[in-house]
């Protein structure tokens, strides 16, 4: 159900790609007309001012820096994780 919950609120923010997954992860990619967008820019700026971790997938081999995978939480962690992006991912159609 978070799975699901949580996947339409983050395909709804401009820019995002998300992956639907099995799995208790998810995996989004950075999503514009062009080339996809480097996510490390929004990973960093999660960490370093809402403390929220999102892992690095340069590691997986064929990921780039346009992918970030997030676990799931509960109700209370997704609504936090969406307000923090909202505040901090540019190609959000809502922010400013």
């Amino acid at each position: 159900e978070e799975g699901a919950w949580l996947r339409g609120r983050l395909g709804a923010l401009g820019g995002l790609k998300v992956l639907p997954s099995a799995t208790s992860y998810l995996l989004l990619r950075g999503w514009t007309a062009g080339p996809p967008q480097s996510l490390e820019p929004l990973r960093q700026a999660l960490a370093e001012r809402h403390r929220i971790l999102l892992r690095d997938c340069r590691s997986f081999d064929g990921l780039d820096d346009s992918w970030l995978r997030l676990s799931l939480q509960d109700r209370r962690g997704h609504r936090r994780l969406l307000r923090a992006l909202r505040a901090e991912w540019p190609d959000n159609p809502s922010a400013g």
